[in-house]
């Protein structure tokens, strides 16, 4: 390919010095480009840093000990028995809607969330900085999970008279485009395929006697009848996500499924026990595991969508709140703040000093820290890096 004659001419006009000039500037601007790219995390975070602590980085809540908090984004979702309500770091109210939730919970999924009242009747979709949908079913129904997935569209399980499980598919719209009722079977979970194109639907049951939890997979097409039918075994489903894969956290082991019904990897937990677990993460789930059910001690443990390990570390101190998002993870005990990428390989700590009794962390890896009538930012650059390696040899 031939240089353009002004590029020729402009070339052959600079001098040595002029030429060698020119080339460092370019290098510099290749590795600064470089260095955003690979520390993207650190610099935003360091940029959050500048710009908020010159303000006041406290605001308050008016949530119960009882209360759900996730970091959507770059914003706080928080959800009592009366309001949901979404801030910036900085405390900016973004959304404020008045509900009436005797037992409150969430799916969060990409940018999406769905709130909703167990055994109640309310639910709301909530977008990264929008309430997009409000349901309130008939006094004859009644919910008992729903889930969402990245693309928006949400799986609403209920309880209706004359069937054992009914599972409503909307899309992201909030129009309903499936509804399966079984009157054989069970239903206490479900959540919409990532493609959008089909539902796993959770079926506790018995099989010789003993606890049997059944996976059916139904396609949109197919409606009446389960595509394939899964045995999970005695594996108690404790949460569930679509985001990427079909993520399924149970008490004995983690699965991970693909879009057409298919357990494409699985993690075991051999012995130990699951003490919190978090899907959340981009790509990797996070399990806190302990060789015993009454134990502080434990190992933090990554996984990525392989069912293989990203890293684990050992712990000590009891464990008070887990929470991930993005490509980081944030632990609370009672003696430390936690804070690390997927990978493990070292972490940055921080006194939990101020009585912090729960955490979120956002989009950048800032973490809000969470009192009984507070939330303050904490950057975890600010805190002492650990080297797992270095400390075990010494």
């Amino acid at each position: 390919m031939k240089i353009p004659n002004q590029l020729q001419t402009f070339q052959a006009s600079l001098s040595k010095k002029q030429r060698i000039a020119l080339l460092i500037v370019v290098a510099a601007v290749v590795l600064g480009l470089l260095t955003a790219t690979v520390f993207r995390s650190n610099v935003v975070g360091i940029l959050r840093w500048m710009t908020y602590s010159q303000a006041d980085d406290n605001f308050a809540h008016n949530a119960q000990s009882n209360s759900l908090f996730l970091g959507m984004g770059d914003n706080l979702l928080i959800c009592t028995q009366t309001q949901i309500q979404l801030f910036s770091p900085t405390g900016t109210s973004r959304i404020k809607e008045s509900v009436d939730m005797k037992s409150p919970a969430l799916n969060a999924s990409g940018d999406y969330a769905v709130v909703y009242d167990v055994g109640g009747r309310e639910l709301r979709v909530v977008g990264r900085e929008t309430l997009l949908h409000s349901m309130t079913l008939s006094e004859e129904e009644s919910i008992l999970c729903a889930t969402i997935n990245e693309k928006g569209w949400v799986a609403v399980t209920t309880k209706v008279s004359g069937y054992k499980g009914v599972v409503t598919v909307y899309n992201k719209d909030f129009e309903p485009v499936l509804t399966i009722r079984l009157s054989s079977r069970y239903i206490s979970d479900a959540v919409v395929t990532p493609d959008c194109q089909g539902v796993y639907l959770i079926s506790p049951g018995q099989a010789d006697g003993t606890f049997e939890n059944t996976l059916l997979y139904y396609t949109l097409s197919s409606r009446e009848e389960p595509t394939r039918t899964i045995s999970l075994g005695s594996n108690v489903v404790l949460s569930i996500r679509s985001a990427g894969r079909c993520w399924i956290l149970g008490d004995k082991s983690l699965l991970i499924l693909d879009s057409s019904g298919v357990i494409t990897a699985s993690y075991d937990y051999g012995d130990r026990y699951l003490k919190m677990g978090s899907l959340q993460g981009d790509g990797f789930a996070t399990l806190f595991l302990s060789l015993s059910s009454s134990g502080s001690t434990g190992t933090l443990v990554t996984v990525g969508m392989d069912g293989q390990p990203y890293g684990e570390l050992e712990l000590k101190g009891q464990t008070l709140a887990l929470a991930a998002q993005g490509h980081d993870v944030a632990l609370l005990t009672t003696g430390e703040i936690i804070t690390a990428d997927r990978k493990l390989d070292g972490y940055t700590t921080s006194p939990n000093q101020q009585g912090i009794r729960n955490l979120a962390i956002y989009e950048d890896g800032t973490v809000a820290l969470i009192n009984s009538a507070a939330v303050s930012l904490y950057f975890p650059f600010t805190g002492t890096k650990v080297d797992p390696q270095t400390e075990g040899a010494s």
